[in-house]
């Protein structure tokens, strides 16, 4: 039985990294690619609902939409009548790491708008260690081991009763890859990850200047100004990465990144916690208790 894939991503439908998926996915999968006209890197699970239409356009390179990569997966099923067995988002040109990320990605956004529609999904990104946080200029050759790996995956799904099931109970996986330069990228060993939780927001005014971390590529800065008035809001976290030494615990995304390693981090779409305690009831305070009263569970 043929496995038939949906392609999209956040960088938009003439991106390399979707091309280069495109073409060696298809070698093996039936592949559709629905992906935004434009770049919509940084939009999370954003959707376009009643305030502005979405329109979309048939070429060469598959279905362009004018909108968000969450629009895209919706306008595959309800618009083309797409009814893929997985959905692929990416490759990101740049890694999506981090607890915090997950909300802001539009890769990983497109593999949870999937996730809730009911079709699995692999978000994939690669990075390029010589070249953090974003390679300036990449190539099909560069996400050799991206193509490799997600193949790898869907290889490891089985089929159920109610369609494709992805490896280690996920609903979505979000994996980041190195570079096909890299030099663990010849034999890259996988590492299953939880997402780093070690955001932090910094407080910046422009005209201060504190010290750039190490290893900070050429022609870009973390304390880059981009206004002469107000107050930026800076996030501490890729300064540590970017620095090589981090803090995390064995099995964080990030600290697989750094090390040049596979990061798998298996997420489910729902996010709760509750677990089995789902459908007890919570005693609510008793009438005129004080607002400080807290509530007591049963």
């Amino acid at each position: 039985m043929t496995t038939e894939i949906l392609l999209t991503n956040d960088d938009g439908i003439d991106a390399v990294g979707i091309r280069a998926l495109a073409d060696a996915l298809g070698r093996e999968y039936d592949v559709t690619v629905v992906a935004p006209k434009s770049n919509q890197s940084g939009v999370g699970g954003a959707r376009s609902w009643w305030d502005t239409t979405v329109e979309y356009t048939e070429t060469d390179a598959g279905y362009a939409v004018e909108g968000t990569p969450a629009d895209c997966v919706a306008v595959a099923e309800v618009a083309l009548g797409l009814d893929p067995d997985l959905v692929v988002s990416g490759c990101n040109h740049g890694p999506n790491i981090g607890a915090h990320i997950l909300g802001q990605s539009g890769t990983v956004g497109a593999a949870m708008e999937a996730s809730f529609l009911g079709t699995p999904a692999i978000a994939v990104s690669l990075y390029d260690r010589g070249n953090l946080p974003v390679p300036p200029t990449l190539d099909h050759s560069d996400f050799a081991v991206a193509a490799r790996v997600v193949v790898d995956l869907i290889e490891r799904a089985e089929r159920g009763e109610d369609g494709l099931v992805l490896p280690f109970g996920a609903d979505v996986l979000n994996v980041n890859v190195p570079a096909a330069g890299d030099e663990t990228a010849a034999d890259p060993t996988y590492r299953l990850t939880e997402p780093a939780r070690g955001f932090d927001v910094i407080e910046f005014h422009p005209g201060d200047a504190p010290s750039e971390p190490e290893n900070v590529p050429e022609g870009w800065s973390v304390n880059e100004r981009r206004g002469e008035m107000g107050m930026e809001l800076r996030d501490r976290f890729w300064r540590e990465f970017l620095r090589g030494d981090v803090a995390d615990d064995p099995g964080s995304d990030r600290l697989a990144v750094i090390e040049g390693e596979v990061s798998i981090s298996p997420l489910s779409s729902s996010r709760s916690i509750t677990g089995d305690r789902a459908g007890e009831v919570v005693t609510a305070p008793e009438s005129g208790a004080s607002a400080s009263s807290r509530i007591e569970q049963d």
